[in-house]
C-alpha cells in the first residue's frame, strides 16, 4: 500500500510548525528532524531523518512510498492528528490490504537484539585477550561518567566494564540541561546528545556515542527536543 499521502501530510505540518517558529524558508531536513524526533519521543523508535527525506522526495516525484515499519506509520499518523495509522487509513478510505505480518522475521530479531549480539561478540573478543591486560585498563559507568575500575570476568561477561578509553572518560558525561545550557557550537553543531535509559526516561550527554545502559546510539539534540522536553518556555537565543 502506498503511504505517499501520509508522508506529504506529515512534512506539510512539520514545515508549518517551523514557519510558526519564525523560520522563513523551512527545509526538508529540518522538517524531517522534527518527525524523526517525534517518532522517537512518542513511540520510542529510532528512524533516521535522511530516510524520511528520501520518502518525501519519492512522494513528491510521484514514486510509490511503502513504509515497512509500523511505528513509523503510526508516528506520522499520530503527528498529523490521528491515534494511529489504521485510524488515518480509515479516514482516507484506504484500509483494505495493510500488511500486519512481518516478512523479514530474522531481520526484525537481529534489529531488536543487536545490543545483546554486540555485547556478546565484544565480550568474546575481550575474553581472548584478557590475560594480556592488567587491572588498570578497564572502565565502568558510574551513572554520570566513566571511571577506572579493576578487571572482573563476571562483569565483563554481562557488559558492565569496557577497555579503558581516556577520551571517553574525559568527554562523555551525563548532564541535566536547562534553558541556560549551550546546546550548539558557533557553527550550529550539536554539543548535547540524548537517548532513553532502561526505564524509558530521556537522558542527555556531552558527547556522541552509545547509551551506557542500553547500548543504543545517541541522537544529536535538536530545537524540537529542546522546546518539547528541556525548555518548553524559551531556549537560549544565542545557541
Amino acid at each position: 500500500m502506498s503511504h505517499n499521502n501520509l508522508v506529504v501530510a506529515a512534512f506539510k505540518k512539520a514545515m508549518e510548525s517551523l514557519v510558526g517558529q519564525g523560520v522563513v524558508e523551512p527545509s526538508k531536513k529540518a522538517a524531517a528532524e522534527i518527525l524523526a524526533d517525534y517518532i522517537y519521543g512518542e513511540f520510542n523508535f529510532q528512524f533516521g531523518e535522511r530516510r524520511l527525506r528520501d520518502y518525501y522526495n519519492a512522494a513528491f516525484a510521484r514514486e510509490e512510498v511503502a513504509i515497512a515499519q509500523q511505528a513509523v506509520r503510526d508516528g506520522l499518523a499520530h503527528y498529523v492528528g490521528f491515534e494511529n495509522y489504521a485510524e488515518w487509513a480509515v479516514a482516507q478510505g484506504r484500509l483494505d490490504s495493510e500488511p500486519q505480518t512481518n516478512p523479514y522475521p530474522l531481520a526484525q530479531y537481529l534489529g531488536k537484539n543487536k545490543t545483546t549480539l554486540f555485547i556478546g561478540i565484544a565480550s568474546l573478543v575481550l575474553f581472548l585477550i584478557v590475560n594480556s591486560l592488567n587491572s588498570e585498563k578497564w572502565m565502568e559507568w558510574n551513572g554520570d561518567q566513566y571511571v577506572a575500575t579493576k578487571f572482573d570476568e563476571q562483569r565483563l561477561s554481562v557488559g558492565e566494564i569496557w577497555p579503558i578509553d581516556k577520551n571517553r572518560m574525559s568527554n562523555f558525561k551525563r548532564i541535566a540541561p536547562d534553558c541556560n545550557t549551550s546546546f550548539f557550537d558557533f557553527n550550529g553543531n550539536a554539543k548535547v546528545w540524548y537517548g532513553k535509559n532502561d526505564q524509558g526516561e530521556l537522558e542527555y550527554f556531552t558527547d556522541l556515542g552509545r547509551h551506557p545502559e542500553t547500548g543504543k546510539t545517541l541522537r544529536p539534540i535538536t530545537r524540537y527536543m529542546i522546546n518539547k522536553y528541556v525548555c518548553p518556555v524559551s531556549v537560549k537565543a544565542s545557541d
